[in-house]
């Protein structure tokens, strides 16, 4: 159940993403020519969070990670292979996740004179209340592609995120969405002329 609140916790926040965009951040390695490889194999990913999820729910966010990761290369023209060994790219994910706890502050600013003053006026809460306490999670998800001859990540996508929201399934979508916008940051295939 933890598990799904982490990864729902990076997946929430991405929920959103469609209508805006996340920043990605990319790493391209300058020695090797992306365009021209033209296949993948899936590796499989890791989840970095702080309690160890439900397998079901670590299971169901891998499969739908790849499905997303998968359909956006293939997209791209690259082929999925099954076979590591025949393939130019490996492709992997690493997810992580942190939560912690702030302090919403319910009173910002001065109130207005009429809000204080009229006799319908709200009460002003007493200096003694203690201020609201809110979970936040930030999740992050790394996308390596790797290039097969060289052993050496070929290029990185990276996308950080925040949310505030517990479920397990909206916090795996937004990691699904993650890893989507990542994917589409990647170089498209180039067929050699």
């Amino acid at each position: 159940m933890r598990f799904q609140q982490w990864i729902v916790a990076a997946s929430a926040a991405l929920v959103g993403a469609c209508a805006i965009p996340l920043k990605v951040d990319t790493f391209v390695a300058p020695d090797v020519n992306l365009a021209g490889k033209s296949t993948f194999a899936w590796k499989g990913g890791e989840f970095a969070l702080p309690n160890t999820p439900a397998p079901a729910a670590a299971e169901s966010a891998s499969a739908q990670i790849r499905a997303a990761v998968v359909s956006e290369l293939t997209h791209k023209g690259f082929v999925e292979t099954a076979d590591p060994a025949a393939a130019d790219l490996l492709v992997s994910f690493q997810a992580s996740a942190v939560r912690r706890t702030v302090l919403t502050e319910g009173r910002i600013g001065a109130p207005l004179p009429s809000e204080v003053l009229t006799a319908s006026g709200q009460p002003i809460p007493a200096a003694s209340e203690l201020p609201r306490e809110q979970t936040v999670r930030e999740g992050t998800l790394v996308i390596f592609v790797e290039d097969r001859a060289s052993g050496r990540v070929a290029w990185r996508g990276l996308v950080d995120v925040e949310t505030r929201t517990a479920s397990s399934e909206a916090n795996i979508r937004t990691a699904v969405e993650m890893a989507r916008q990542i994917a589409r940051e990647f170089p498209a295939h180039r067929p050699a002329h």
